[in-house]
């Protein structure tokens, strides 16, 4: 059997070796890849227990794996832990929200496909977030911190 050579923009990231960035108490991110062609990004997040994030909506799909913990939405029924693989449909609402009686962080890979706005008590937007802005956040966070990507890493 032959073996098909890998097209050349091709790569391998290990998340262990890209750092932890701080977007707000509570809440650290990895980015492995950034398409600002599509508007398509993947991250890591680690959420610490009880942590609840504003109630946003998403402008395309989301695919989420959960690597370790619990967490939920507060308008759904349904638990995400670890092993789980939720997919959110484009235009979906929701709050997201770890649970409090978590033992250790929850750690997601999210794959992000278009935007998202962050939500107001009274549907306000407050902010958007897409490909583009989701990797300024991230590499500004990391120089806040004193941290660098390490070689041949691209965003």
């Amino acid at each position: 059997m032959a073996i098909a050579t890998a097209p050349p923009d091709t790569r391998v990231v290990l998340p262990d070796d890209l750092p932890w960035a701080t977007w707000m108490e509570g809440l650290q991110v990895k980015i492995l890849r950034c398409d600002l062609d599509n508007n398509e990004y993947t991250l890591i997040v680690r959420f610490a227990p009880g942590i609840e994030l504003p109630r946003h909506r998403h402008f395309g799909q989301v695919h989420a794996h959960t690597i370790q913990g619990r967490w939920h939405y507060l308008e759904y029924d349904w638990v995400a832990e670890a092993g789980s693989y939720v997919h959110e449909p484009a235009s979906s609402v929701h709050t997201l929200k770890v649970f409090d009686d978590n033992t250790e962080e929850t750690i997601v890979m999210f794959i992000m496909q278009g935007g998202l706005v962050l939500l107001g008590p009274n549907d306000e937007v407050w902010m958007y977030e897409d490909a583009e802005s989701a990797m300024e956040r991230y590499l500004l966070a990391l120089e806040q911190e004193g941290k660098s990507l390490p070689d041949g890493a691209v965003l």
